[in-house]
């Protein structure tokens, strides 16, 4: 009788942990599931940054082509770039907080 309690007991047990791993599996696979969507999201945005990025270097080919290597043509280049991007730099910061600033003046 001794040996069926040990087995109802060892049952009872291996329940429960069959139980906490699957669930504990289920949580696993949501967190990887939510994973592998934001890579596939980031994965979407590089792709089309890289075809602008293309896009943009066969424009600055072109230009070079059309007249020649120029300083002035890889500056226009960089600048349409920092300009898509939204990158500033302190001095156009700055600007933009003055005007900001004459503005509400104005506007008083």
């Amino acid at each position: 009788m001794s040996t069926l309690i040990h087995a109802d007991v060892f049952f009872f047990v291996t329940t429960f942990a069959v139980i906490a791993v699957a669930i504990a599996l289920t949580v696993a696979l949501i967190y990887l599931a939510k994973a592998l969507s934001d890579i596939k999201e980031i994965t979407g945005q590089l792709k089309e940054e890289t075809r602008l990025f293309r896009s943009d270097i066969a424009d600055l080919r072109a230009g070079v082509r059309k007249e020649g290597f120029r300083l002035e043509a890889i500056f226009g280049f960089l600048k349409s770039i920092a300009r898509r991007t939204g990158f500033t730099t302190k001095r156009s910061v700055a600007k933009e907080a003055k005007e900001a600033k004459e503005a509400k003046k104005r506007g008083r």
